[in-house]
């Protein structure tokens, strides 16, 4: 059983920390409570709001009550309580790193972090990252991502970044998950244009490419977040051939009926790769094991 303390103390990381460490901040300030677009839908004016003095949020493009940030990372990463507290657990023990230090801060326009530098992936600790944790060789990782160097609330940081079709950052080390605005897809062209792969995040794309041994010579997307699945739809109709490598989750089961709700027709294919989340747990816990 979880101590209540333990709980209690969990509840009072800020909702807008989390949501920041994602990448997801605020678009403007409304009778003292902070207005986000969803995280759970592709929208064109916010209803998704925190109250950042009572630290609650309600999402208004569903029937859901919302509540504390437990909640929300129950819904963001389709997981129970339990799963959550433990995510929670580790988000807590990082976010002295970033400042965040249980404090709710007041909204800012400008989001806190800061690129410094990119450059071509070379830094020995993060190549043993890829390569020790994520089962990503050098060799496969250093066509597709490269190393970035930025600032948080005046801590710095490094990570392997991963850039979208809108010059966005995705952020990975061994401790965050972070992202630079504007949150968008990547789409990689290869020679067959009759055919696309779909994954969730970069390194499930990586983790195929490990798998198959070769890189795919169709299209690739890659939608950097599950809520980005709308802004994929208007290109995924031009596919004969559409493959969904997406998580074995409810995330990922609602990114296939999203796509099929569209008129678009794919393979799923996630049960390739059960009873594992995604293609990169397959990858380290039983591919490499083998």
């Amino acid at each position: 059983m979880i101590p209540n303390e333990v709980i209690q103390r969990l509840k009072t990381i800020p909702i807008t920390a989390y949501l920041s460490s994602m990448g997801i901040e605020p678009v403007k300030e409304q009778n003292g409570q902070l207005l986000y677009y969803s995280p759970f839908k592709d929208e064109h004016s916010p209803s998704f709001f925190v109250n950042p003095h009572r630290n609650v949020f309600k999402d208004f493009t569903t029937n859901d009550k919302g509540g504390d940030v437990i909640t929300l990372v129950r819904r963001l990463k389709a997981c129970d309580f339990a799963k959550a507290v433990q995510l929670l657990e580790v988000f807590d023990g990082i976010t002295s790193s970033f400042s965040f230090n249980g404090r709710i801060k007041p909204y800012v326009e400008k989001s806190p972090l800061e690129v410094l530098k990119v450059k071509p992936l070379e830094n020995k600790a993060l190549i043993a990252y890829l390569s020790n944790v994520r089962g990503i060789p050098f060799a496969i990782a250093s066509k597709y991502v490269k190393e970035c160097y930025f600032k948080v609330n005046d801590k710095y940081q490094f990570a392997v970044c991963f850039e979208n079709d809108l010059k966005g950052l995705e952020l990975r080390n061994v401790y965050v998950q972070l992202s630079t605005n504007p949150k968008s897809i990547t789409t990689l062209k290869g020679t067959d244009n009759s055919t696309a792969l779909i994954f969730e995040g970069f390194m499930d794309f990586l983790s195929y490419i490990v798998c198959q041994g070769k890189e795919p010579d169709c299209d690739v997307i890659v939608c950097n977040s599950i809520s980005n699945i709308n802004k994929a739809l208007p290109i995924l109709n031009k596919y004969s051939t559409l493959l969904a490598y997406l998580d074995n989750d409810a995330g990922g089961k609602t990114g296939v009926t999203t796509i099929q709700n569209a008129g678009i027709k794919l393979t799923d294919c996630s049960g390739l790769y059960a009873p594992y989340k995604d293609l990169n747990e397959y990858l380290t816990k039983w591919f490499l094991q083998r």
